[in-house]
C-alpha cells in the first residue's frame, strides 16, 4: 500500500459518500467531475481497496468505504481542531466566526441569517459548515466552532441552547402513489409502505421523540436507511422506492415524481431548530451572529 494521502482525498471521499453522488459532490466541492474522480481513484489505489461501486443505478459505499467513513470524518474533525488550535494562539479566531446548521434542513433554510450577517459585519469573515447536529455539537465543545443552528430535539448539555423555529413535518412520497391525491395524510396510512427513517446514533433526543410518539399511536413503519442527502432521498422517492417524513419547508425543492403532503398529525408531531453555543466563550463577531438569528426569528 502507498501511504502517501493528502487531506484533500478524505474530504473528498466524505462528499462523495455523503452524497453518493459525483456530481454532487464536485458541486459541494467547488470543481469538476474528473479531479475528484481522479482523486477519488488515487485515494483506492494508496489504500488498496475499491471504497465504491460505480455503476449506471449509482454510486454505494463498499464494505471498506463503509469501515473507512467515520474514521475519515474523525480525522477531518481533528484536524479542524488543530487549525483552530494554533489560530487561536495567534489571535486569529477575533477576526473570523466559524458557524454551522444541521444537515436535516435544507440549506436555503439558514440562508437569509448569513447573508444579513455579511451585509452587517463584513469585517469578520463568516466560515459555515454543514453537519448532522451531533457533530456540530461537538464541534462547539472541542473549540473548532463559534455556534451552530442544529435540529431539535438534540441533547447538548452544558451549551446554551435557544429555540429559533418551529415547523410541522410533511409527508414527501412518489407523484403516482395511491396517497398523493389526498391533502393530508395520517402516519397510520404510510405503514406497509417502505419508511425512510435515520439511524438513532445520529440524533439520539430527536430519535426518541419521534419514537415515543409513534409507540404512543401505534405506528410501525417498515423502515429502510435514509441517504444522508435531500436531493438523493427526493430522487428514490420520485424513482417509487419509499416514502418519507422531511420538514415542511423542503417543500420548496420543486423535483418531479415527487409529491409533498401536509401530515395530519403536524401540530402533535414537529421539527425544530435552535441556536447553540457555549456560554463563556462569547466574542464581537459570535455576539453579533446571535443578534442576527435572533432578529431573524422574530421576523419567522
Amino acid at each position: 500500500m502507498n501511504n502517501r494521502i493528502d487531506l484533500r482525498q478524505f474530504r473528498y471521499f466524505v462528499a462523495v459518500a455523503e452524497t453518493l453522488n459525483f456530481g454532487r459532490a464536485a458541486e459541494r466541492l467547488h470543481l469538476s467531475q474528473p479531479p475528484l474522480s481522479r482523486q477519488i481513484q488515487q485515494l483506492e489505489e494508496a489504500l488498496g481497496v475499491a471504497l465504491f461501486t460505480r455503476a449506471k443505478t449509482g454510486v454505494a459505499l463498499t464494505e471498506a468505504g463503509r469501515v473507512f467513513l467515520p474514521e475519515a470524518r474523525r480525522t477531518l474533525a481533528q484536524a479542524d481542531k488543530a487549525v483552530a488550535a494554533v489560530q487561536a494562539m495567534r489571535g486569529r479566531d477575533a477576526r473570523r466566526l466559524v458557524v454551522g446548521h444541521t444537515t436535516v434542513f435544507d440549506p436555503s433554510a439558514f440562508t437569509d441569517v448569513f447573508n444579513a450577517f455579511r451585509r452587517r459585519f463584513a469585517q469578520w469573515p463568516l466560515i459555515v459548515k454543514s453537519r448532522h447536529s451531533i457533530g456540530l455539537v461537538k464541534e462547539i465543545r472541542n473549540g473548532t466552532m463559534d455556534a451552530a443552528l442544529i435540529g431539535l430535539h438534540t441533547e447538548a448539555p452544558g451549551l446554551k441552547i435557544e429555540s429559533v423555529r418551529q415547523e410541522p413535518l410533511a409527508v414527501a412520497l412518489p407523484a403516482h402513489h395511491r396517497l398523493a391525491r389526498k391533502r393530508g395524510i395520517g402516519l397510520r396510512e404510510l405503514e406497509g409502505d417502505p419508511f425512510f427513517w435515520f439511524e438513532r446514533r445520529l440524533n439520539p433526543g430527536f430519535y426518541d421523540y419521534c419514537q415515543a410518539y409513534f409507540d404512543r399511536i401505534g405506528f410501525a413503519p417498515t423502515v429502510v436507511p435514509e441517504p444522508p442527502d435531500h436531493h438523493v432521498l427526493l430522487g428514490l422517492i420520485a424513482a417509487g422506492q419509499g416514502l418519507a417524513l422531511v420538514p415542511a419547508s423542503l417543500r420548496s425543492i420543486k423535483r418531479r415524481g415527487v409529491a409533498f403532503r401536509a401530515l395530519k398529525e403536524g401540530n402533535e408531531l414537529s421539527m425544530g431548530v435552535a441556536l447553540v453555543y457555549a456560554e463563556g466563550h462569547s466574542s464581537e463577531a459570535l455576539e453579533a451572529f446571535i443578534g442576527c438569528v435572533r432578529a431573524q426569528a422574530r421576523r419567522n
